[in-house]
Parts: structure tokens; C-alpha cells; sequence
């Protein structure tokens, strides 16, 4: 359940927060392309600081439960985005140039805002303190307990959905994509939205069966619903990565697996196919030369790049893990006689 409580400064909600580590985290979405609504879970294995609060990052999000290792547990959120008392900041605003380092000021206070986690978890107190406690009953007692592990690792689940699709994770005609924009992770799901902050991810998403879900990682498996409506594709991301660089696209996409290479493979709606296959016929040897002059593999187990329509992108370009998202402007067929580089 929600608790209300008064409004904290930056430095002191960021002293909450300063010692959460997440190992690890799993994110489970229902997508309804029809209803344009995207409700789940995600699963956060942390490192609790000693006072026993975690701060995580969810904007537009609408939180209906958490729990901390299978107990409900208190929360509250506050929107970053509140009315900034700005009025100072324009009283002096007499020419272009004041009026520009106004806005600027204004600007890099909301950027200052984000930095701090918003959905605030109230978990139990740290191992530490427990320990303490049995060591003191314990030499009451006359008994040894054996020495405890430092931290205090908690999993913390998180039942939401999505209250507005409109930042962070865009829906089209057919087709949903994110966008990984700086700090628009958190738009889409609970997460420490912090590039210091890095892990290891399971992914599943369950959409119809018409669709196809690609994201980041190797896709591991997928399960088809008992009533054959729905698909659940499951992904598995081994290497840590900041939750900026989760990425999602559904679509009824068409894949085209690359001739050359089995890590790569390419996505874009039946209509484009064609134009697909000829644009993307040289990207394996792009892809290997980039690896031989690197000295060094592809540090994931596959590259997808999937293309949607332009006037759906945020940018000509979305890199995430293993995945980019971009426009089919990009494509091009045969009949397209262009310059060869030398």
C-alpha cells in the first residue's frame, strides 16, 4: 500500500538510495495491441543500504503492489515532474540572452530532479542489525553464531502497469516500439535508471500471436498459450548492462535471418521485405571487419535490427543490447544506382 509522507530534499533521497546495488532483474509485460495497455511485474534482486529504503526510478508508471521476498510492503511515489517555483528565475528576464540562461537554469533543474528515485520501497531492516541482535541474544545465551554475509540482499517484485504510453514506449497502427532517449527507461519500468548501475536481465513478453517481440539477449524460448492466442517470447541478457539500453519492439515482423552470420538478423514488416533483403546483403562483412579491427567479438550472443515506419521513430536511430531499432527510410531496392566507394 501507498504511505503518504512529506517531501524529501535531493540530498537526502539520494542518501537513501546511495548504497542500492541491483543484481539482477526480471521483467515480465503483457502487451495489448488492440487496447494500446502494457501491465506486468519485474523482479529486482537488490543490495539493500542499511536503512532499509530502496529508490528506483518510475515515471508514468502506475505501481499496484510490491512486494519484498513474497511480504506486501509500504511505498510511496512522487512525480518528478512537479511545478518548479521558477518565477524568480524570470524576474530578471530582460533581453534574449537572459531569457536563454533562464531556461537553461529551469532545464538543468529538471535534469537535476531525475536524478532522484521517485518510488521509494520501504523493505525490512539490514542483516547487519539483525546480526547484531542474534549476537547479542546469542552471548546471553552463551552461544556462537556463525558470521553473516555483509549485505542484505532482498528481492523486490513490482506489479504495475503503463498509465500513459506516450514517453519512453510509443504505440502505432500494429506496432509498439521504445526508445531509448536519456533517463526513458524508467518510463516503460521500475529500474535504477543510472548508467553506474548495471545487470544481468530476463526478459518475457507476451503479446498475440500474430505479433512477433524481439529485444535484447539471446531469445531462449517461446511458449504459445494453451488456447493458441497469445505468444510468450523469452530473452536472456548475460552481460550487465545499464537499463537505458533495454529496448522493445513488436510487430507482426518478418525476419530475415543474415546468409553469412547466425548472430545477426533483421526485422521489418512484410510490405519492406524485399527492400530489406538488398539493403542489409553487405552488413555482414561491415559487421566482421568492425570485430577484426577491434580485436575483439561481439560481447553478445546476437545483433538484431529491426525497421519501423519513420514517422513512428523518435530518431533516426535506437541502440539498445544486441538490438537497434531503426527507420525503413534506410532501405532501399535495386533500382536505387548509388556511388561505389573506392
Amino acid at each position: 500500500m501507498a504511505k503518504p509522507r512529506k517531501p524529501k530534499t535531493n540530498e537526502d533521497q539520494r542518501a537513501d538510495n546511495s548504497e542500492a546495488v541491483v543484481r539482477h532483474q526480471k521483467l515480465c509485460l503483457n502487451i495489448d495491441m488492440d487496447k494500446r495497455h502494457v501491465y506486468g511485474y519485474t523482479e529486482l534482486e537488490i543490495v539493500v543500504p542499511d536503512n532499509g529504503v530502496v529508490g528506483l526510478h518510475a515515471d508514468n508508471l502506475a505501481i499496484e503492489r510490491v512486494t519484498v521476498d513474497g511480504e506486501p510492503a509500504l511505498f510511496e511515489v512522487f512525480p518528478h515532474y512537479q511545478a518548479l517555483d521558477s518565477e524568480n528565475r524570470w524576474c530578471g528576464v530582460s533581453s534574449a540572452t537572459s531569457a536563454a540562461d533562464a531556461a537553461g537554469s529551469v532545464y538543468l533543474s529538471s535534469l537535476e530532479r531525475e536524478l532522484v528515485p521517485n518510488l521509494l520501497i520501504m523493505c525490512s531492516k539490514s542483516i547487519k542489525s539483525v546480526s547484531e541482535e542474534q549476537g547479542q541474544q546469542n552471548s546471553e545465551s552463551g552461544l556462537h553464531s556463525p558470521e553473516e554475509p555483509d549485505q542484505n540482499v532482498k528481492l523486490v517484485r513490482v506489479d504495475y502497469w503503463v498509465e500513459k504510453a506516450d514517453t519512453g514506449i510509443h504505440f502505432g497502427d500494429n506496432i509498439l516500439h521504445t526508445d531509448n532517449q536519456i533517463r526513458r527507461a524508467r518510463c516503460w519500468f521500475p529500474c535504477l535508471d543510472d548508467s553506474s548501475q548495471r545487470c544481468c536481465y530476463d526478459l518475457e513478453y507476451t503479446v498475440a500471436n500474430n505479433f512477433v517481440a524481439v529485444s535484447n539477449g539471446k531469445l531462449l524460448y517461446q511458449v504459445l498459450s494453451k488456447d493458441g492466442l497469445c505468444k510468450t517470447y523469452v530473452y536472456g541478457l548475460n552481460v550487465p548492462v545499464a537499463a537505458r539500453w533495454i529496448s522493445l519492439a513488436v510487430a507482426p515482423f518478418e525476419v530475415f535471418p543474415d546468409c553469412y552470420s547466425g548472430l545477426l538478423s533483421y526485422m521489418c514488416l512484410p510490405a519492406y521485405l524485399s527492400k530489406l533483403r538488398h539493403t542489409v546483403g553487405f552488413f555482414h562483412s561491415a559487421f566482421s571487419h568492425y570485430e577484426e579491427y577491434l580485436s575483439a567479438s561481439f560481447p553478445f550472443g546476437s545483433y538484431t535490427q529491426v525497421f519501423i515506419f519513420p514517422e513512428m521513430t523518435i530518431s533516426s536511430t535506437s541502440s539498445g543490447a544486441s538490438l537497434t531499432i531503426l527507420s525503413t527510410q534506410v532501405l532501399y531496392d535495386e533500382k536505387v544506382i548509388d556511388q561505389v566507394y573506392i
